[in-house]
């Protein structure tokens, strides 16, 4: 009698594990199948879209895991090219929609294919010939807050960097800071401004000349888009790359 009701005991305990068990991996399922889904909406995607006066957009949208997003804008041919920056948040409608949070019109995107595509103001896929210019497809290096995070934390103001060979350009309130990947560098006061407009800021000094055009700019590498256009002259040599102001 004994024995059987230790035997019984011990099926219930086993049946009780195994419970627990299906439950923590169910959990686990559905955890990670909540990260998928927003893996599968974050990332950094770009291309060119229809516009209404002007012969297209180029664009530029960047969702976090945090649920924050960085949106880039430039209208080509209308006010000279001037690049415009937004932040806020976003939110995941489904697994596969996210939309931008705003306080006008909202701004919806669906994951679809590795791509992202712009649904109209109803969140439906436009239809037609025209279909395929509301994709935007996704490019590497597009999360550099840290990056930008690490230089505000030091006090810079302007970050700027370019290819072949490679150069990193650092703007404080005091001074200029260059450098090369082969080792060549300039370390000066930054002076005022020799022009300031709108869209044209120049900083001259006997070392360096620098223009910073408020121009989207695409890394000749990675395509990644940054809202300023960077030409440095030094000496008889001359780097180009991009950047942006660090607030």
């Amino acid at each position: 009698m004994h024995k059987i009701l230790l035997f019984s005991v011990l099926l219930a305990t086993m049946a009780g594990c195994n419970n627990n068990n299906t439950q923590e991996k169910q959990t686990e399922i559905r955890d990670n199948a909540g990260k998928s889904a927003q893996t599968h909406l974050t990332g950094t995607y770009q291309g060119t879209l229809p516009c209404a006066d002007c012969p297209g957009m180029d664009y530029q949208i960047s969702l976090y895991d945090d649920h924050t997003y960085s949106e880039l804008k430039s209208y080509q041919g209308r006010g000279l090219n001037v690049a415009y920056v937004e932040t806020g948040t976003w939110k995941a409608v489904n697994d596969s929609v996210a939309m931008l949070e705003q306080k006008m019109d909202s701004t919806s995107f669906l994951a679809s294919e590795g791509k992202l595509v712009l649904l109209d103001k109803a969140g439906k896929r436009v239809e037609g010939v025209l279909a395929s210019n509301y994709e935007l497809k996704p490019i590497e290096g597009g999360d550099i807050r840290k990056l930008l995070s690490d230089k505000k934390t030091n006090g810079v103001n302007f970050y700027a960097s370019g290819n072949e060979p490679f150069w990193s350009l650092e703007l404080d309130k005091k001074n200029i800071r260059f450098k090369t990947a082969n080792g060549d560098s300039i370390y000066v006061p930054l002076p005022g401004l020799t022009m300031n407009t709108d869209t044209l800021k120049i900083y001259k000094t006997k070392d360096i000349t620098i223009n910073i055009r408020n121009t989207a700019c695409s890394d000749d590498m990675s395509g990644f888009m940054r809202p300023n256009t960077v030409q440095l002259t030094i000496g008889d040599k001359t780097y180009s790359g991009c950047g942006q102001f660090i607030k």
